[in-house]
């Protein structure tokens, strides 16, 4: 079974929530955090683009998403690309 790497765009509710995003996708089960880095967005507002590592299966990605979601003071998540490793 082949690995992928998925890269998302989490938009916080507020600035200044970033670090708490951060924290909270450090301790997601399903897939392993690579990497993470905060990118201005606009007017204060930044992006928290995190990368993952996970096992190709039907439905893991969405299953990633909800988790993302489902932390507090996010606004919105967009997943950017997903790659075959």
């Amino acid at each position: 079974m082949a690995e992928l790497m998925a890269v998302y765009r989490i938009m916080p509710e507020e600035p200044g929530a970033e670090q708490n995003i951060k924290e909270a996708l450090a301790k997601i089960k399903n897939a392993s955090l690579k990497e993470v880095r905060v990118e201005p967005f606009a007017f204060g507002l930044n992006a928290v683009i995190a990368a993952f590592l996970m096992q190709e299966q039907e439905g893991l990605s969405e299953k990633l998403e909800k988790e993302i979601k489902a932390i507090p003071k996010v606004s919105d998540v967009r997943l950017e690309h997903i790659t075959r490793i």
